[in-house]
């Protein structure tokens, strides 16, 4: 079992997840092919009528699918979504703990399928999911070129290509 409310520092398992941390999703398990993931539903997660959007649903499924998938990745290889498919069952309203888990089904050399659920403490289901994810390598993340400075640059900082982009856009 591993700590409540931070992902692992062991790199078969995501962690930095911006998303994840924006929405408030909290890790709660995660190990041997399984995970299991908690939200509690605010006013950030929610449609125009008072339930969970669903986006929220796919993204807390995916999450919990994607970790379970993760532990079984070989070493230093990353999971990716290939696939999602989500049953929502009911809606789930504000103030509703969601628990998220995730369970791997099928795992080959280049591929994960997995299952999970939604449910909320209380044991009502909210949403099913299945999915297959891939392994691959960590990708090289390209910089971004600077553009030089001009004369007519008054800033003491470097100005960044997408920077002078979105100033040459938004004339005001």
């Amino acid at each position: 079992m591993n700590a409540s409310g931070s992902y692992p520092s062991d790199s078969s398992v995501p962690f930095g997840d911006h998303l994840v941390e924006l929405l408030g999703i909290e890790p709660i398990d995660w190990g041997e092919g399984r995970s299991k993931l908690a939200l509690t539903v605010d006013h950030r997660h929610l449609r125009n009528l008072p339930i969970l959007h669903g986006g929220v649903t796919a993204t807390l499924l995916d999450s919990a699918l994607g970790v379970a998938a993760s532990t079984v990745a070989p070493p230093d290889r990353l999971t990716v979504t290939a696939q999602l498919n989500i049953n929502f069952i009911r809606p789930a309203f504000p103030g509703e703990r969601l628990l998220a888990t995730g369970r791997v089904r099928h795992a080959g050399r280049q591929s994960v399928v997995a299952t999970g659920e939604v449910r909320c403490e209380s044991g009502e289901l909210v949403a099913t999911a299945s999915g297959t994810f891939l392994f691959t390598d960590v990708p090289k993340v390209p910089k971004v070129p600077k553009v030089p400075k001009t004369a007519d640059d008054s800033s003491t900082s470097e100005t960044t290509a997408r920077e002078k982009s979105a100033s040459d856009e938004d004339p005001a």
